[in-house]
């Protein structure tokens, strides 16, 4: 062994007792859930421990938001925060649970009551807060793969459960989820949550102006509903006999060339036509795209592919429509984010109702850093995914001491001016708004 490597090697390790936290800034989203008024609602819609050693709801929700905030996604990823003194003191945590008893708690009927309705109140706030008075919402489902005893096959032909979404891209939120077996139609639902987020809206005086789906939601209710609340919507068409009847009628001197949003040539044509189905009560557009079939075919009728587009969007140009359209892939996005970012890919319990608890606190502590970009942070920062955050805000080490009955948090000098400033704008960021 060299000189060298003997002196990288010749160190010596020792124990001590200072309160170190490697996440110093997972207390910001503390502060953010205590000044939104998030904290005090675990104290009204969630039950008390039954004895002096029971764990506290807060304890439960807090220790589980951060560590999926934090990077963990698994049950025993939660020795994190137990070994993270420093956070449980700046974090109020008194006791951090065993994975063995955050299971349990899942498993309480209760708390999915309570957690709905601390979601919702979370949305209503950074809404209130929102300049905007009319939203797109977006509902797409999405698969979660598992090989466990519970899960049923999914229409992509693996073993997984499904969870339907609903986000509004102009603030980022999860509006509402659906936790179920992979084997549900992937459609089930979707009428529910655009009543819901229409609903929901129209309390704070706002309201759903844009529906943008894949072909889960074509069909008539929904159409109807749209129409009847005078909600725009673009809805991928299923390709059915009725549909292709449609197309055939289109003229060849009515298809367009179709030019993508920055103005280039693409190597498909557009051509709309009005259509309706059975138990729709008003004709909508169906704006068709096609293409040749690269591969080719012997006859005619199927020399092009289709993508049909129904809208009861008119006073737009098609090629917005289209445009607009094709924005819905940033679902996928969500999708990612949640179960990439948040871990909510991970299914920890064998019991679907459980895992259904688990994913509502992985959009709580979501949309709880949608809150915390938005109200707070702001500028390039509210595009930011939360592995960004993590590397350029979250993973900051700290000490925390307590001295003459107050708690300090000791900074190195060059994370110092960020934290500070972040902290100092939360109280006036997450004021009431004025009515």
């Amino acid at each position: 062994m060299n000189n060298i490597q003997q002196k990288i090697l010749n160190f010596k390790l020792k124990i001590t007792s200072d309160c170190i936290t490697p996440k110093a800034g997972l207390v910001l989203f503390v502060k953010i859930a205590e000044q939104i008024g998030l904290t005090n609602l675990i104290k009204i819609y969630f039950s008390k421990p039954g004895s002096n050693k029971g764990i506290r709801a807060y304890d439960y929700i807090m220790s589980i938001m951060l560590m999926l905030i934090g990077g963990g996604k698994y049950l025993e990823d939660i020795r994190e925060i137990r070994m993270d003194k420093g956070l449980q003191k700046l974090s109020g945590i008194k006791r951090v649970p065993s994975p063995d008893a955050i299971a349990k708690w899942l498993r309480k009927e209760e708390n999915a009551i309570g957690l709905k309705r601390m979601i919702g109140y979370l949305n209503k706030e950074v809404l209130k807060r929102d300049i905007g008075n009319e939203y797109t919402l977006d509902v797409d489902a999405t698969i979660i793969e598992t090989e466990k005893n519970d899960a049923t096959m999914t229409y992509k032909g693996i073993k997984g459960n499904s969870v339907l979404l609903s986000f509004i891209p102009e603030v980022d939120l999860c509006m509402r989820e659906d936790y179920r077996e992979g084997s549900v139609n992937a459609g089930y639902k979707i009428l529910e949550h655009i009543k819901y987020v229409n609903t929901f809206l129209s309390k704070i005086k706002k309201r759903v102006k844009y529906f943008r789906s894949d072909s889960a939601a074509y069909n008539s209710e929904i159409i109807n509903y749209c129409n009847e609340n005078n909600i725009k919507f673009t809805i991928t068409a299923d390709m059915d006999s009725s549909i292709k009847s449609s197309i055939k009628q289109i003229k060849e001197s009515e298809w367009r060339p179709l030019y993508d949003k920055y103005g280039i040539l693409t190597e498909r044509q557009y051509a709309t036509t009005v259509h309706c189905m059975n138990n729709t009560k008003e004709a909508f557009t169906i704006i068709v795209q096609r293409w040749e079939d690269k591969q080719g075919c012997l006859f005619d009728e199927y020399k092009y592919k289709y993508y049909v587009i129904a809208t009861n969007e008119y006073e737009k140009d098609p090629q917005e429509i289209i445009y607009f359209h094709n924005a819905r892939g940033n679902s996928e996005n969500y999708n990612k984010e949640l179960k990439s970012g948040f871990g909510l890919e991970y299914v920890p319990t064998q019991d679907i109702f459980a895992n259904s608890i688990f994913f509502k606190l992985g959009i709580l502590a979501y949309n709880l850093s949608v809150a915390l970009k938005r109200l707070v942070l702001g500028g390039d920062w509210i595009k930011k995914t939360i592995s960004t955050l993590r590397w350029q805000l979250i993973f900051i080490a700290a000490k925390v001491v307590f001295h003459s009955k107050q708690l300090f948090l000791k900074l190195k000098s060059s994370y110092f001016s960020l934290f500070n400033s972040v902290l100092s704008k939360i109280p006036s960021a997450l004021a009431p708004p004025i009515s």
